[in-house]
């Protein structure tokens, strides 16, 4: 062994404790083969035991809930049949294999006080069966409702009934009376009452023989009918101690104390050899930990001692990031370990060479990633006082054209007017949209009351001259049962763009084109749904009209921006929008947007006024 591990390899090294392993394993092994030997017939027979007990508790419960139950039943005396006796007949036929497959033990494992056990636990559920078998009969012929006995006697009581002299209906009554105490308390008081009172009224009944022969007949007819159940229940019994049912309970009990006297003998002998066995294998357990214990250290510090030095040093090496060279020499390394070193002192140069490269991009990344910020801020900037400032010159060359249009006398250049200031309305509204997009980007929100109908006025109002507006009817519903707060700005270009491309999209053609704005507000959100029959939208269009300049028609008037607009602006209101729409059927857009604040926000500011406005 010591030959083996002057080997300078780890296989070597591996094969080697595999070796002292496994030796112990069969060490182990061997020692847990004879403990379990010299265990597994007492468990068998034990186990054997517990299932025999456990079978014939289930036999006594299913006897019991038979009693229960099933006496209840009108099927079982109708059919004289039931689940509960051919379960019975199952268990009865388990239990007999069960002793029997004890009785076939070894002897060294069955002692004789545990075949005496057996045979008496034998006989007593003999016993047992032939007072049940006993019991059901009797139950059986007793009857239930219209069957057996029982039935017999409720007949001849209702043609008795139906037959005797009016003037000893009050005596058949308090006999029936008799009979229903004594089956309900099983008390012998009401059988010897029901007795006295059936004499006296065949007495009674014997005065007028010839007239009262049938009430006679069916009268001797109840009294024995009544009479032999009353001896089943006697005999049947529930508290009696010469009783069907307190000999069964008896019995049952003599079973389950032998049966706790069979599992007694049964644990003892069990935990004998158990503990006999524990202790060989305790004695075995701690040679076998001695010995591993003194193996695992030596071998674990002959082959791990190199390894946990050199992750050690290659950790530090890392952790502290030197640029020096770091010494990886190893005492006493296995050739791997050695091979493994160099590989380590290679990755260690090119890891450092890496996280340099690294670091050194890193700091040009975000260098120009501020950079980049700032000159988006200004271009976003730049873009915003551009379109405020093209804004102005639009609207004095609007001015000019209007002017022109008065002083013009010559009719064919009205039409060249006319396309004038149709582009420069086209400017000046996708300058418009530009700064709303700017506007909804850099723009804080400013929450505060939002008030529905004048809004929506407003805004209607506005877009009262657009062309084909007037043709268009316009539907607004509200419910406003609670106080909105948003910002009214936002809100504003939302509404607006819907509404302009309501009546730009809109389907002239058509009997009655409208729009219909419905809004509801709850105590959490406002839901907008805002629908059209206008020219609609294609289904191949609708995952692509909130891009930027996307126009889903080829004839389209518009920028591209308003509906893209109207998405970032609800998504800065942390709201959200669904379209729904059918090519010349019209288009229905749901905006839900939730509330921003419980109280408006004051203001207060001039930069905050001039944002507002």
């Amino acid at each position: 062994m010591f030959k083996l591990f002057a080997i300078n390899s780890i296989r070597s090294r591996m094969v080697t404790s595999f070796l002292l392993l496994t030796f112990l394993i069969l060490v182990l092994a061997l020692v847990s083969f004879i403990t379990l030997n010299r265990t597994m017939e007492v468990a068998r027979t034990h186990s054997n035991i517990n299932k025999l007990e456990i079978i014939t508790l289930n036999l006594i419960q299913n006897d019991s809930h038979f009693l229960e139950l099933e006496t209840l039943q009108e099927n079982y005396f109708r059919t004289h049949q039931s689940n509960f006796l051919l379960k019975r007949d199952s268990l009865n036929q388990s239990i007999e294999e069960k002793i029997s497959e004890l009785k076939k033990e070894e002897p060294s494992t069955l002692r004789s006080s545990l075949l005496a056990s057996l045979n008496g636990i034998d006989s007593l559920l003999q016993q047992y069966n032939k007072v049940f078998a006993r019991l059901e009969g009797l139950i059986y012929k007793k009857g239930f409702k219209d069957y057996g006995l029982e039935g017999a006697m409720r007949y001849n009581a209702h043609q008795l009934e139906e037959s005797i002299p009016k003037s000893n209906i009050a005596d058949l009554l308090y006999l029936r009376r008799h009979e229903k105490d004594f089956l309900l308390r099983h008390d012998t008081t009401y059988l010897i009452a029901f007795q006295l009172r059936a004499k006296d009224l065949l007495a009674q009944l014997n005065r007028h023989s010839q007239k009262n022969q049938q009430a006679i007949e069916l009268l001797k007819g109840y009294s024995n009918l009544f009479l032999d159940i009353a001896a089943i229940q006697l005999e049947i019994g529930l508290n009696e101690k010469n009783s069907l049912h307190f000999v069964l309970n008896s019995l049952s009990s003599l079973i389950s104390e032998e049966f706790y006297r069979l599992s007694e003998y049964s644990y003892k002998q069990s935990s004998i050899e158990q503990e006999n066995a524990r202790l060989l294998f305790v004695l075995a357990l701690l040679g076998a930990i001695l010995f591993s214990i003194f193996s695992a250290y030596w071998i674990s510090k002959r082959l791990t001692e190199p390894i946990t030095w050199l992750s050690r040093l290659v950790n530090n090496s890392i952790q502290t990031r030197t640029t020096h060279t770091v010494d990886l020499s190893l005492r006493n390394a296995a050739d791997e370990i050695v091979v493994l070193t160099a590989s380590f002192k290679k990755l260690i140069d090119q890891t450092r060479l890496q996280m340099n490269e690294i670091e050194k991009q890193s700091n040009l990344l975000r260098k120009r990633n501020k950079e980049l910020k700032r000159v988006n801020q200004e271009l976003d900037q730049f873009l915003y006082s551009s379109a405020h400032d093209m804004r102005s010159p639009l609207s004095s060359l609007l001015g000019l054209i209007h002017l022109a249009r008065l002083d013009n006398k010559d009719e064919k250049l009205n039409p060249y007017f006319a396309m004038m200031e149709r582009s420069v309305n086209r400017q000046e509204y996708f300058i418009t949209q530009i700064v709303s997009f700017s506007k909804n980007k850099f723009t804080p929100l400013l929450p505060e009351k939002i008030d529905w109908q004048t809004l929506v006025s407003e805004l209607l109002a506005d877009h009262a001259f657009a062309p084909g507006a007037k043709d268009i009817d316009k539907q607004v519903v509200i419910h406003s049962d609670f106080d909105f707060y948003s910002d009214r700005a936002r809100i504003t270009i939302i509404l607006n763009n819907l509404i302009s491309n309501a009546i730009r999209y809109s389907d002239l053609e058509k009997p009655n084109p409208y729009m219909r704005l419905e809004i509801t507000t709850t105590s959490s959100e406002a839901v907008l749904e805002f629908s059209d029959n206008g020219i609609g939208i294609g289904r191949d269009h609708l995952h692509k009209i909130f891009g930027m300049f996307y126009r889903a028609h080829s004839h389209s008037k518009g920028s591209g921006l308003g509906l893209f607009i109207l998405y970032k602006t609800v998504r800065r209101m942390r709201g959200t929008v669904i379209v729904k729409s059918e090519e010349k059927i019209g288009t229905t857009f749901i905006i839900k947007l939730p509330m921003l604040a419980l109280y408006p926000v004051a203001v207060n500011t001039p930069e905050q006024r001039a944002v507002m406005d």
